[in-house]
């Protein structure tokens, strides 16, 4: 940041948060990360989630996203159930590994809490589109409109020999009903 690498600077962020453009915007650095800043003890702490933001959108704005160079694939293949955060991560993570990657999504768009739950104010939806996009360029295959059990079964999915599945389904999509009388 310093010597104004941002691009670099973008690079280092992704080799532990894949989703820098994300998290710089929707995570509590305030409470999570600021808070515990050695910094903060004489001065302001360091404002991580606003550089975070700011080397994100830097290389948005310019398109200069390149993706990593990644490992020879490996055999094994992993069926992540789900794409909200959790499931996003993994599937970026373990891409980078060298895994064959496939998502299933049950909804018709891709990132769970991220898209459903957070207003567009906060995290607008072009945002969470362009990390996807480079989560598939990394080799991860996504499928919407895909329910584990209904469309197919985990077995018919993929799953055979060296594969491995991950949920990360928590269920923005499934109302909590509450039990009282008279409720739609």
């Amino acid at each position: 940041m310093c010597r104004k690498d941002y691009v670099g600077a973008v690079r280092k962020i992704r080799e532990a948060n894949y989703l820098p453009a994300i998290c710089g915007r929707v995570c509590p650095q305030e409470s999570q990360c600021e808070s515990l800043c050695v910094m903060g003890k004489k001065l302001s702490p360091v404002a991580i989630g606003k550089l975070e933001r700011f080397v994100a959108d830097y290389e948005m704005k310019n398109n200069l996203f390149t993706p990593p160079l990644l490992p020879e694939k490996r055999q094994e293949k992993v069926a992540i159930v789900g794409s909200g955060p959790s499931g996003l991560t993994c599937a970026a993570e373990l891409a980078q590994m060298g895994y064959q990657v496939t998502v299933f999504e049950a909804l018709h768009a891709v990132g769970g809490v991220l898209r459903y739950g957070i207003p567009e104010f906060r995290l607008p939806k072009e945002i969470l589109d362009l990390e996807t996009d480079r989560i598939k360029a990394l080799g991860v295959e996504i499928y919407t409109n895909f329910v584990i059990g209904r469309t197919a079964t985990m077995t018919s999915c993929s799953m055979s020999g060296d594969s491995r599945p991950y949920s990360s389904v928590r269920g923005p999509g499934q109302p909590t009903f509450m039990g009282f009388r008279g409720r739609a």
